[in-house]
């Protein structure tokens, strides 16, 4: 052991003696550093308040107008809630504000109305950050054309301040709300006003959207889309500003509960709890707006039915029920509205349209059963001629249910995973599918769905619906062709459908002499890129499987039989549809397009359907007459044609 201090003989010495270094400008330098630290944290404590914009990563409105008192002025509304209201324009350098938003969700989720976006090729949303204001590309994800609510989707993955949802279902006439929208140049636009009814019906552009509040704060066309607030910072409802008989503005705004029932399948909003009322505003009417606030309380057991109903009371200011009802319900009347008495005199709005009901996953009953009917009807259609079921399934997301491409590729992905593999397993089973040639195509159909994929981000929804109508009308035209030449068609089914899906030459199986195919390709990298490629491209722009369009190319080019080209096409479909659902998956997910949960419960509704309905298409092709078959199919498709190229 070696001692501190002077040593003897070969010993070292240990000169390092703590006592001796010079220790008081290092203790200065951190008493220093101490001090300029607490003086920074009692700097930030006194002043984090005014600042009027927000950085957090998953804060509301309401939280940050609540963060550090119980009883807010009306004041801080007017700089608490602008940073959660977005303007909306059309791409490019120069585009101008077309309305405002509401941010609804930390990941960038605007409402917003549909008006204001439906004739945009492009989509961008102007933030104010601390940076000034930034403008983000966006994209629709659904859209409720019945009550002119549109929701997009921001293309960032960074976090914003957004709305929780107010209780509308139980606000009262004559409560204090206030409207913000966003100017041209990102100044905020503000007014405060009061509800002037709450089922309020409006007629503009030849339809009628009920279910609307009535309100005098909106007075400009800059607060259109943009959130109608209650003075606890919650959202009421997305403004509609209309310009009225004598040439003003008149004031509407969608109910919030109206935005969660049609949305929450997509977006988990955030919904409003009890507050304290802002100072200088109408105590009574902002009173009974947090009573219907107030999250749900359990009744202890022993205060039973009464208990119940006491609460019950407290909410809707009814009387006793009469013997035989345990609750007080609004009795309905026309338009599915009832209307209770409000403590202050006003009235209640009770929509039973959007009250809520039994759901799955978040999505209405309705909901659930017409998506798996559209699914139904997609197995059957592709079932019945092995082709036009995907058509069917995207144009039907897309006009029915008001979906956007960047939500229904993945779906459609995933669906085609399923779907196909195991169509793929019962045709390699059977010995159909020839995997020389499908391991040479593979890796084109892989490369094309990548590139498509990333082609149809760019173009947009609005050219997406264009192409689905041009190539169902054509899918039409064909079937109407062949049904008007029908008794130029072969003896048999096989030989019927065969000639409509690729052409009439003899199956390779039978030994008869083979035709020459319409377009003669050398073997080699040019003929699989030609046989695969145009399979992907076509299923990574439209969402389809693209079997539609692999199936005559085995049979044109590829010489394949109609019974291999199907199987070839199946184990195609399934590779490029899991090559789909990875990269709209990373790409989405990586570039904040999507939430992963959405699209995958999508799915799930889907692939049931789609899978029965293959079954029930395979077995009515055995059953129906080649005629029947091809007319069923041309009404479909004409359908789908009209609906994308001509319908509003």
């Amino acid at each position: 052991m070696i001692e501190t201090g002077e040593t003897t003989g070969d010993l070292p010495r240990n000169t390092i003696v703590f006592c001796k270094r010079p220790w008081k400008l290092p203790v200065a330098v951190m008493a220093v550093l101490v001090s300029l630290t607490f003086a920074w944290g009692a700097y930030v404590m006194n002043t984090y308040e005014e600042d009027d914009l927000f950085s957090g990563d998953d804060m509301t409105v309401t939280q940050f107008l609540f963060r550090s008192v119980a009883q807010p002025d009306v004041r801080r509304l007017y700089y608490s809630v602008p940073p959660a209201v977005v303007g909306v324009s059309g791409g490019g350098v120069n585009a101008v504000v077309q309305g405002s938003g509401a941010l609804v969700g930390a990941n960038g989720y605007v409402l917003t109305t549909l008006h204001t976006v439906a004739n945009l090729p492009q989509i961008e949303i102007h933030v104010s950050t601390g940076r000034g204001v930034q403008r983000f590309p966006a994209q629709i994800v659904k859209t409720e054309p019945a009550h002119d609510l549109a929701l997009l989707k921001m293309m960032s993955p960074e976090r914003f301040l957004h709305f929780r949802l107010a209780p509308t279902q139980g606000m009262a006439v004559g409560q204090p709300v206030f409207a913000f929208g966003q100017g041209m140049r990102g100044n905020p636009v503000i007014r405060q006003g009061g509800l002037i009814a709450t089922d309020a019906p409006l007629s503009s552009g030849g339809m009628t959207i009920s279910h609307l509040l009535r309100t005098d704060a909106v007075y400009s066309w800059e607060q259109n889309g943009g959130p109608l607030v209650n003075a606890q910072g919650e959202l009421v409802g997305i403004n509609i500003a209309v310009k009225g008989p004598s040439g003003g503005i008149e004031g509407f705004a969608i109910p919030a509960h109206i935005a969660l029932a049609h949305f929450q399948d997509v977006l988990k909003f955030k919904m409003g709890g009890r507050a304290v009322a802002p100072q200088g505003t109408n105590q009574q009417a902002v009173g009974m707006a947090q009573q219907n606030a107030a999250a749900p309380q359990a009744v202890p057991a022993a205060a039973g039915a009464a208990g119940w109903w006491s609460k019950a009371k407290a909410q809707v200011g009814g009387q006793a029920p009469a013997p035989g009802y345990g609750v007080n319900v609004a009795l309905p009347t026309a338009g599915g509205i009832g209307l209770i008495n409000a403590p202050n005199g006003g009235q209640l709005l009770f929509d039973r349209d959007h009250s809520g009901g039994l759901r799955i996953a978040g999505y209405p009953l309705a909901d659930v059963f017409g998506l798996a009917l559209l699914a139904l009807a997609a197995g059957i259609t592709g079932g019945m001629m092995t082709m036009g079921g995907g058509v069917l399934q995207v144009a039907g997301m897309m006009a029915f249910f008001g979906y956007g491409m960047y939500l229904i590729r993945p779906v459609a992905f995933l669906t085609n995973v399923a779907v196909y593999g195991a169509a793929s397993l019962r045709n390699s089973k059977a010995g159909l599918v020839e995997w020389d040639k499908v391991k040479k195509l593979a890796p084109w159909g892989v490369a094309g769905v990548v590139l498509g994929y990333f082609l149809g981000n760019a173009m947009g929804d609005g050219s997406i619906a264009i192409l689905l109508g041009v190539f169902a009308m054509a899918m039409a035209m064909k079937a109407v062709h062949e049904i008007a030449y029908a008794d130029r068609a072969p003896g048999t089914k096989a030989d019927a459908l065969d000639a409509f899906i690729g052409d009439d030459a003899p199956d390779q199986k039978t030994g008869e002499a083979e035709a020459k195919p319409a377009i003669d390709i050398p073997e080699g990298h040019l003929r699989s890129a030609v046989l695969g490629l145009p399979m992907g491209l076509v299923s990574g722009i439209l969402g389809i499987s693209g079997g539609v369009i692999e199936v005559p190319l085995q049979r044109y080019i590829g010489r394949t039989s109609l019974q291999n080209a199907i199987a070839n096409s199946s184990v195609l479909v399934f590779w490029a549809s899991v090559a789909g659902t990875l990269v709209s998956f990373t790409h989405g997910i990586s570039r904040g397009l999507i939430d992963w949960q959405a699209p995958i419960v999508l799915a799930l509704l889907m692939i049931p359907g789609a899978y029965a309905g293959g079954i029930l298409g395979a077995k009515l092709m055995r059953a129906l007459p080649v005629v029947t078959l091809k007319s069923i199919y041309a009404v479909i498709m004409a359908a789908i044609a009209v609906k994308m190229l001509f319908a509003s």
